[in-house]
């Protein structure tokens, strides 16, 4: 069978173009003894560019034994690479436990695709999901098994954001803690109090995100906290949020052709309507994404430039002749392990922005726009989201802090290149070539191998 992204709207690896993996054996077995480049493909929740195997690269499923159970040990939990988030989080659950992060929002995707991608949520403390992970059971390209830690600095900063390039994740423990219930302040002000207060709303709370309605000139916050947080502007309070959502859902409607609004697209912006104060654990408040065909790109700057990335974009935004399908979102996350990682220096603010497919299934005209806002913000010193739309040719040298240490790791762990993908490789600058002979004159000295390798 042809086997596509997650909304079945575009092929990632033709029929024969795929093989299941259903054992370590059988995984260690293609590495060792056959040829050719392979792509790990988890859920397919990532951007199809970075995940289409072109000709000549395979396509690997993994279906590992204990898939979506887990091991529970202590608050540890030990899952296999492909087990989805959404039993992640059950899994602690039965224990009165949760993840040590917040959840994303998409949580049907494996555990292992969380980790190449840098998936992250919000809240300077666990903000992003690699903040859990206690231990990286990962089967490199040449067929070796590693288990990395947090202790092996260069490897685990490595794998901790690998992109896929370094081999196939294989199995995770993750760090648990005491599931909390929190409470969560909803609320609406005018927009010029977000570069005002949106640093305090994420320092002073346990997690924030913000909805940045450009159009209507409103921003709406979610704050969770515990009973002693006191809003930090309530002053601008505003209570007509219903009516901008119906006026934004209606024209998203109206340019995606759905005239009934039944769309799963009209339905991400119903979570707005009658928005109020609510409580429960960071899961049960932030778990409401609904997937739905569309571009979709974040760039993360530093949490203190985001005055800056506000002003910028509300004028870029206001100019353009492009409008985007839904507000700006804004999540920050406090540092992050990872040589890719945009939050490896300091906290930082991933912008999020959307554009929905049409009905019929086409692209809508925002691609331009998309191509705008990354120049301005990596003009501030902004990254990528790596599972999203991004254009690698865009991204400046001078935001490229890590990336010698990665191309390094790809080194030590793929020296053949089974794993290698166009899109990755160009933002960091390498190409098949320069791979191919980088290899070989690697491969004529002495090499230094991962660290705490193990068989299982």
């Amino acid at each position: 069978m042809t086997l596509t992204n997650w909304g079945g709207n575009t092929t990632i690896a033709a029929q024969g173009g795929w093989t299941r993996i259903t054992s370590l054996e059988q995984l260690e077995s293609l590495l060792t003894r056959e040829d050719g480049k392979l792509r790990v493909l988890g859920s397919r929740f990532t951007y199809p560019t970075q995940l289409q195997c072109p000709d000549g690269t395979h396509g690997i499923l993994l279906d590992l034994p204990g898939r979506g159970t887990g091991e529970l040990r202590g608050d540890h939990l030990y899952v296999t690479g492909d087990t989805l988030l959404d039993d992640v989080w059950r899994a602690f659950d039965r224990h009165g436990l949760e993840p040590a992060a917040c959840p994303p929002v998409i949580t049907k995707q494996t555990a292992a695709g969380a980790l190449a991608t840098g998936t992250h949520a919000q809240g300077l403390i666990s903000g992003t999901f690699s903040d859990c992970v206690a231990a990286i059971e990962l089967m490199d390209g040449t067929g070796v098994m590693h288990r990395i830690t947090p202790r092996d600095t260069d490897d685990f900063d490595a794998s901790v954001l690998n992109l896929g390039c370094l081999g196939v994740v294989v199995g995770l423990e993750l760090h648990g803690r005491p599931a909390a219930e929190l409470l969560c302040s909803r609320f609406t002000g005018v927009e010029d109090s977000l570069p005002e207060h949106y640093a305090a709303w994420n320092r002073e709370s346990v997690a924030a995100k913000s909805w940045w309605f450009t159009e209507h000139q409103v921003v709406h916050t979610w704050v969770t906290h515990d009973d002693a947080w006191t809003p930090t502007d309530t002053a601008h309070s505003l209570s007509d949020l219903d009516h901008i959502v119906t006026r934004t859902r209606r024209q998203l409607m109206a340019d995606i052709g759905d005239g009934q609004g039944r769309t799963p697209a009209a339905q991400t912006l119903e979570k707005f309507l009658g928005a109020t104060d609510a409580k429960g654990t960071l899961h049960e408040i932030f778990k409401n994404g609904i997937p739905a065909p569309q571009l979709n790109m974040e760039i993360a700057v530093p949490l203190d430039t985001v005055p800056e990335a506000y002003a910028e974009l509300k004028e870029l935004l206001h100019a353009s002749p492009y409008k985007l399908h839904y507000p700006v979102i804004l999540r920050s996350t406090g540092s992050a392990r990872g040589h890719l990682s945009p939050a490896r220096s300091a906290p930082a603010t991933y912008f999020g922005f959307v554009s929905y497919m049409t009905a019929e299934g086409l692209i809508t005209a925002a691609r331009p726009l998309f191509d705008d806002i990354q120049r301005l913000l990596y003009g501030l010193g902004g990254r990528p989201h790596w599972g999203k739309y991004f254009t690698p040719e865009l991204l400046p040298a001078s935001n490229t802090d890590g990336f010698d240490q990665f191309r390094l790791a790809l080194d030590r762990f793929d020296p053949r290149r089974r794993f290698e993908n166009d899109t990755f490789y160009r933002a960091l600058g390498l190409s098949p070539a320069r791979c191919t002979g980088s290899t070989q004159r690697r491969l004529a000295g002495p090499a230094r191998r991962p660290s705490q390798r193990h068989h299982r």
